[in-house]
């Protein structure tokens, strides 16, 4: 139940507070006194988005704080799962700085505005005149039946699985859509998977290659050249190096007796015929193993030009940057095989998820159904009750060939006013008035059949007068014996049934205009009722009228 309302500086209202109590409450006042303002700063602590706007003056915050006693709501769990200090009389928060900013809290935790809706939708049902329009929305008629249905453990299930079914169907179309940007992509690595391939790449071969050209292209030279090198060495020439420097040992060793220095020269002389030895040996083989071979030399810069191009072609280097290429071309063909299986098993839990999704929402479909008859006829009686003793009103339940966010089905209110006329669609067929009977019919028996505490009608009395006002005044009267109800009205009928009665004027001072309230007493009530009928000028008639009203 609300308890107080507190407003400091929101719209045209500088500072009020407002004490409520169980039962019936009105609220009366001139039009554009501020009494929708009232209800516009409730729903700021309810989770409505704010900006500036709200602002009446821009050089401070905007304190709109509203206390509730929730003592019998049950409502332990929700603030222990959002980690928020719970108390039987709790208060709500909302603050929006100068800058725009704002905050929420509950019981002087800050919370997010998607925690502050939730624990909202617990405490206070709002209806202004402008919901009217709402009936000719079909979620909101869904919204209504599940109501009547107690259908929320369904409906919550239903839509578990179709959020999970979504979530699903969308991976599933991106892996597709990502698997057709691929296939070029994967028939371009394809190819170059099998080019490299087919080019049987070898670490470390463009530079054996190259030496091996380099080493074919001048081979003649070579052979010659180290032919004529080991010639000078050791062949046939009398006066060859090794010859001349046998002799010279020979010489050295004859007189190494005779100086110590020449013994050692004679050493080193050894060691350097060894070495040349050793050296003409291998001029000599490796003279050998060259050959002139054009046939090979053509075959390798064929293979040198084969790398060369496919570097080129693929924007690389070199040999080592081919072969990296080719193995990060495979891993991502595997990855796209792997891209192949999740597309599938995705599609698989597509079609689960779906044929879970449609037997919760045929389940929930059924629920409806079951309920139709009884919701219509209380909606029956309540017509009655508001002076349509001839009025009809069905529920007629069609499905959609696919599921929605509230399952399968479409649900049309058909109406009929008179007795004998066609039941037509309600927007088609139902006047302002009657639509704002109908709409407060539904809320009634929706009210009848919720745990929500507050109920809170604002102005939603539209193009209602004379004794259909009184019966709806009645009705509301009846609501409020199971409910908190608090009431925007311009009518007398409805004013006089309040328990509390509330009045908003504008008070202009320092040539500045803000919205005041204040609590009526029985005779200030009864004078303000007698405005509602007679307009400024009072008279005995109005008066009289008024008291009968609230005796009655």
């Amino acid at each position: 139940m609300l308890q107080a309302l507190q407003i400091e500086n929101y719209a045209i209202i500088r500072s009020l507070k407002i004490t409520f109590d169980q039962g019936f409450t009105v609220i009366t006042g001139e039009t554009g006194a501020g009494k929708s303002i009232i209800i516009g700063a409730l729903s700021l602590i309810l989770g409505k988005r704010a900006d500036t706007s709200v602002l009446h003056d821009k050089s401070r915050k905007c304190f709109i704080e509203g206390t509730f006693d929730i003592s019998q709501l049950k409502l332990q769990d929700f603030f222990l799962q959002h980690d928020l200090d719970y108390q039987d009389i709790t208060y709500i928060r909302r603050e929006v700085t100068e800058n725009g900013k704002s905050r929420a809290f509950v019981n002087d935790t800050p919370v997010n505005l998607t925690v502050l809706k939730e624990l909202a939708e617990t405490l206070v049902d709002i209806h202004s005149q402008h919901n009217n329009l709402l009936v000719n929305n079909s979620n909101f008629r869904i919204d209504l039946l599940d109501q009547y249905a107690q259908n929320a453990t369904l409906l919550a299930q239903y839509k578990e699985l179709y959020s999970s079914y979504k979530r699903t169907e969308k991976r599933y179309q991106e892996l597709l859509s990502l698997q057709q940007q691929q296939a070029q992509e994967q028939s371009y690595l394809s190819y170059v998977v099998q080019e490299l391939t087919d080019a049987q790449l070898n670490s470390g071969e463009q530079e054996s290659i190259e030496q091996q050209i380099a080493l074919l292209t001048h081979a003649e030279t070579i052979k010659s050249k180290l032919y004529q090198s080991v010639r000078m060495l050791e062949e046939e020439e009398e006066d060859n190096l090794l010859h001349r420097l046998q002799i010279i040992q020979d010489n050295c060793h004859s007189i190494s007796a005779y100086d110590k220095d020449i013994a050692e020269l004679s050493q080193r002389i050894d060691s350097s015929l060894l070495e040349l030895k050793d050296i003409a040996r291998e001029l000599s083989q490796k003279e050998n193993r060259i050959e002139v071979n054009p046939q090979e030399l053509e075959r390798l810069n064929e293979r040198l030009d084969l790398l060369l191009n496919l570097q080129h072609k693929h924007h690389v280097d070199n040999n080592e940057e081919l072969i990296a290429l080719l193995s990060s071309s495979e891993e991502k063909l595997q990855s796209m095989s792997a891209n192949d299986e999740e597309l599938e098993l995705c599609h698989r839990q597509c079609e689960e998820l779906m044929a879970q999704t449609l037997k919760a929402a045929q389940n929930l479909s059924d629920s409806r159904k079951k309920s139709i008859g009884h919701f219509e006829k209380e909606m029956k009686s309540k017509l009655q009750l508001l002076g349509m003793e001839h009025g009809d009103f069905r529920i007629n339940i069609t499905q959609q060939e696919q599921v929605g966010n509230n399952g399968i089905d479409t649900v049309q209110f058909l109406f009929s006013a008179n007795r004998g006329s066609e039941l037509q669609e309600i927007e088609k067929t139902a006047s302002g008035g009657e639509i704002s009977r109908l709409m407060l019919a539904l809320k009634s028996i929706i009210s009848d059949n919720s745990l929500l505490p507050t109920v809170i009608f604002d102005e939603i009395d539209s193009g209602i007068s004379g004794e259909v006002a009184g019966k709806v005044a009645s009705l509301m009267q009846e609501l409020s014996n199971k409910h908190q109800l608090i009431v925007i009205t311009h009518l007398p009928q409805i004013a006089a049934k309040g328990k509390l009665h509330y009045f908003v004027y504008k008070n202009t001072t320092e040539d500045k205009t803000f919205t005041q309230i204040k609590s009526l007493n029985e005779d200030e009530s009864i004078r303000e009722i007698a405005t509602m009928i007679s307009g400024e000028h009072l008279s005995e008639a109005a008066l009289k009228t008024a008291k009968e009203l609230k005796n009655n």
